[in-house]
């Protein structure tokens, strides 16, 4: 078996008393479509925080707020439909692998930007044997990713190292600046701000394997019961990574305030990046999409035959391209 950590705190909170921290603004009487994240600052998120900061959510008509809460609890709110929509990808891949009413309907990027970051002393993979690495949690892309990577290496997950759960990028980079953690996979800006400060990129996942990352996912109640609301969603979506890859100036100068990056190459780098990542569809090749469904089954160590429909409705990312055809 594998040795794995989960903090206490992550075991003894349940769902309900977690989202009990969603803003008061939230129990207002005008209903407010909640849209769950792991964190305000980083690459998949992004599209999401311009959105409502930019206003493109309002410009649909869309109340629409951004909560950061858990990797899981993201899941288990769309799940309890406490949550309106998800914002992350394999873990909903991986709850409707395990037949539960969940489907992605947006895919926000068509590579993943995640890099195995380690503390200075580790120079290779075969280095992190016996070391505790961060993920967001298990089952997540990240826990998926390091799997894959570890494996290509020959060594065993399973035995070789440690998993520790922490959640997202940003609170597994300060893991391993405190030292509790010796890598863990890592999105902009934090991959980065590690490397300007001595830590190693060791590997970008997009060598080893492509696949979507960050997506739209849903109940699928909402599917049958509110159609035209998800469509609205995608099209905000895309008004925002429009406006990612054609304000370059304004999302630059959004990294210094927003994300507290003061470093100007640090910020050049991060958006060359991630803007050419941004898919103009919502929808992931099929390639990619089998990539990922392996990727969690690896995970898993599940061997079910799953078909891409099982997972994923591109219905309203096709409607909402119709909508903003010539965009």
């Amino acid at each position: 078996m594998s040795k794995t950590i989960r903090p206490l705190f992550y075991r003894s909170l349940s769902l309900l008393a977690l989202l009990a921290l969603l803003p008061a603004a939230l129990c207002a009487q005008e209903r407010r479509i909640v849209v769950g994240l792991t964190t305000r600052t980083g690459s998949n998120s992004l599209p999401f925080v311009i959105a409502e900061e930019k206003g493109f959510f309002k410009s649909e008509a869309l109340n629409a707020v951004v909560v950061i809460m858990q990797n899981q609890v993201v899941v288990n709110g769309v799940l309890s439909k406490n949550v309106d929509y998800g914002g992350t990808f394999s873990n909903f891949v991986g709850a409707a692998m395990a037949g539960l009413p969940a489907r992605i309907v947006m895919s926000v990027m068509d590579g993943s930007d995640h890099v195995l970051v380690t503390s200075p002393s580790i120079k290779r993979v075969e280095d992190l044997k016996g070391k505790i690495v961060g993920i967001s949690s298990f089952g997540g892309t990240p826990h998926s990713e390091v799997i894959m990577i570890l494996r290509k290496h020959g060594m065993n997950p399973e035995k070789d190292i440690t998993f520790l759960q922490i959640g997202g990028s940003s609170s597994r980079y300060q893991a391993l600046e405190g030292g509790s953690i010796h890598a863990a996979m890592l999105t902009p800006p934090f991959n980065k701000i590690g490397r300007k400060r001595g830590y190693n990129e060791l590997v970008s996942f997009n060598e080893v394997m492509q696949i979507p990352l960050g997506g739209l996912a849903v109940h699928m109640d909402k599917i049958r019961e509110k159609p035209d609301e998800i469509v609205k969603m995608i099209k905000a979506l895309f008004k925002s990574t429009d406006y990612i890859r054609n304000r370059k100036s304004d999302i630059l100068s959004f990294m210094e305030k927003s994300w507290g990056i003061k470093d100007a190459e640090v910020r050049e780098g991060i958006y060359q990046d991630l803007a050419g990542l941004y898919s103009r569809t919502g929808i992931a090749p099929d390639e990619t999409m089998k990539n990922v469904i392996r990727l969690v089954q690896e995970a898993r160590k599940s061997g079910a035959s799953v078909a891409i429909s099982d997972v994923a409705d591109w219905s309203f990312a096709r409607r909402a391209n119709e909508d903003l055809k010539g965009r």
